[in-house]
């Protein structure tokens, strides 16, 4: 018995012995498994490192990087393109909202992937909920900065997409005047304030009157300046009203009756068509306006731009201020 706890103890050091020396072990630490994903990270391959940082806060979930390895792991599958996956760590990021956290960054970089996937309804109510959540002035400022100039570059589809009457250039009004003094030094914003309250003030058509107008084929499209529409229009109706008449005074009263019916969708074409060429004109003066502002801001301004973005399913117009 005293020889064969020997012999079992030399079988087992010389097995763990043979396998220990073809296989080299290696032991991962916090610190390596981050700077792993930070690497990866660094060297673009956003996927990567994703999955690189997701191992790291499972591995050591106590560890004090580990909100850091979360956010980034939203912000990698944002750079991979995989929104869907961004937005889901991201949100998990903004409902634990906390100013001492990554949760306004997240929130910020939240609002930007809803742009990029045209949901600028969604960015807004991000920001929204960032301007009432946060208690940092700076963090106030720059949301209020940002849902500004984006209630004016997508005032359009939000005003298309919101089941509530939104009105969005005087909403960015507001918000650009809801930022701090030290902030509208900060972002040079004064200007853009006061050229902004002269919107009110732009020359606009009345979509009614436009409509009244169109009583007389083509009244209508003269008024909101489509001259050619008008012409065709007046020319069209004309004829067929004509043509309508001289068919009932011959006693054709089938052939003036068809043309009474087709007359009557072209009249009706005419007065929509007027309503219509109204409210393109105040949408396009107002569209031209912002765009003036924005080219008026952007002079001598280098910290602020706009641009298009690809993204996966097309083009997107990203937003970007560097700090």
């Amino acid at each position: 018995m005293k020889k064969i706890f020997p012999a079992i103890f030399f079988w087992v050091f010389l097995f763990f012995h043979v396998n220990g020396s073809c296989e080299e072990i290696v032991i991962v630490n916090a610190q390596k498994q981050y700077q792993l994903a930070q690497t990866l990270f660094e060297e673009k391959e956003f996927s990567a490192a994703a999955h690189e940082y997701i191992r790291f806060f499972h591995l050591f979930p106590n560890h004090e990087k580990v909100a850091r390895a979360k956010y980034k792991t939203g912000l990698s599958f944002f750079y991979a393109g995989r929104l869907e996956d961004a937005g889901r760590h991201l949100e998990k990021i903004a409902a634990d909202f906390s100013d001492s956290g990554f949760a306004s960054d997240a929130m910020f970089k939240l609002s930007e992937l809803y742009i990029a996937t045209n949901a600028p309804g969604k960015a807004t109510s991000v920001l929204r909920d960032l301007i009432t959540l946060t208690n940092m002035p700076q963090v106030h400022d720059r949301a209020c900065f940002m849902i500004g100039w984006l209630l004016l570059d997508k005032a359009d589809i939000l005003k298309s997409q919101s089941d509530y009457k939104v009105y969005p250039v005087r909403e960015a009004e507001k918000y650009f005047s809801m930022i701090s003094f030290k902030g509208k030094k900060k972002y040079r914003i004064e200007d853009s304030i006061t050229s902004l309250k002269k919107i009110s003030h732009l020359k606009k058509k009345t979509p009614a009157l436009a409509g009244v107008l169109s009583i007389i084929p083509g009244g209508g499209f003269l008024y909101c300046g489509r001259y050619r529409d008008a012409l065709v229009s007046f020319l069209l109706n004309s004829s067929l009203i004509l043509a309508a008449h001289q068919s009932f005074e011959n006693d054709n009263v089938f052939l003036g009756g068809v043309i009474s019916l087709v007359e009557a969708g072209f009249y009706a074409g005419n007065i929509y068509g007027s309503v219509s060429s109204a409210h393109k004109y105040n949408i396009k003066k107002q569209k031209e306006f912002i765009d003036k502002l924005k080219q008026e801001y952007l002079v001598n301004q280098d910290k602020i731009s706009f641009q298009s973005g690809f993204i996966k399913n097309g083009v997107a117009l990203m937003f970007k201020y560097n700090f």
